[in-house]
């Protein structure tokens, strides 16, 4: 089989994309494509790999790409032609990244480990990127009401100068995967164009249900500063720019805004060769398809740079 890892990341559109998927099956099978998503790739079938790394046992590592494979396995016997994935902690979990304080430090790894129980099978490796500040902000904003750190000054600091980029993680899965097709869009471009992704990265028209609904976004300043007062914190640590929670200063915002900016150019200059970039969709034209759908034609005729 063709088999999509749709990687998230985190906080950039990947419910909403999962969502969708889910409420598709009928037209996924028609185009003879099935989909893997949380309610199947938490209920058991990931246990084992989902975790930190280095700190499972061997043993039930190898009990569940054992598992994966064998689902696999059934999915191609069923006559599936394409299985799509999407489960975002394949490339470490938030809780993970933020005691890290850094973005994904294990990716290349952890994705390794999932790419063993699908030998055999062609890969592609989907992932969206978002701005650093935003990014961050969001993933702050969500971890706090779940045990994760308070959002103060000093916590903003590291994450401002933390070392890695999305162009580290896509040359980390490069490296850790090097016959696998790495295809990256923006969280900015594509996350009210679900159906867009999907039929980009499956190579068909697929006509998923759904997808203009925005969910699971980040949690809004009043409940996140209820939250702090109610466990004893100062609310005042929710900062704001433009009405959103924004932990970072305009000096922290700009630089790495900055760095976003590079990490798209370096994508739309071909990323030396290691992921196709799926640029900005071009603007409708009168007598295209309905806002947010793209074109009648752009199957055939879409652009990789």
């Amino acid at each position: 089989m063709d088999i999509v890892l749709h990687l998230g990341a985190h906080r950039c559109a990947t419910t909403t994309l999962q969502r969708m998927m889910g409420q598709s099956h009928a037209a996924l099978a028609a185009r003879r494509i099935a989909y893997w998503g949380p309610k199947r790739t938490r209920s058991g079938l990931f246990h084992g790999l989902i975790g930190q790394t280095g700190t499972t046992p061997p043993w039930q590592v190898a009990r569940a790409q054992r598992r994966i494979a064998l689902a696999c396995a059934g999915q191609a016997a069923g006559g599936t032609e394409q299985l799509f994935v999407s489960e975002e902690n394949m490339l470490g979990t938030m809780r993970m990244t933020l005691a890290e304080r850094v973005l994904y430090p294990d990716a290349g790894d952890r994705v390794a480990g999932f790419a063993r129980a699908m030998a055999g099978h062609k890969l592609t490796l989907a992932l969206s990127i978002r701005s650093y500040d935003t990014w961050w902000a969001s993933v702050l904003a969500f971890r706090l009401t779940r045990g994760g750190p308070l959002p103060g000054r000093q916590i903003a600091a590291r994450l401002a100068v933390q070392p890695r980029r999305w162009r580290d993680v896509i040359t980390d899965l490069n490296r850790a995967l090097p016959r696998a097709r790495i295809m990256v869009w923006c969280h900015e471009d594509m996350a009210h164009r679900p159906n867009q992704v999907v039929d980009t990265l499956t190579g068909r028209r697929v006509a998923c249900a759904g997808g203009a609904a925005h969910l699971n976004p980040m949690p809004g300043i009043g409940s996140l500063r209820a939250y702090l007062e109610d466990c004893g914190h100062p609310p005042g640590l929710i900062r704001t720019a433009a009405g959103r929670f924004m932990p970072f200063d305009a000096d922290q915002r700009a630089v790495l805004r900055a760095l976003y900016a590079e990490d798209r150019a370096w994508l739309a200059r071909g990323a030396d060769g290691l992921a196709i970039y799926m640029p900005r969709p071009a603007p409708l034209d009168p007598g295209g398809a309905e806002h947010g759908e793209g074109q009648a034609d752009d199957a055939g005729k879409r652009r990789l740079a």
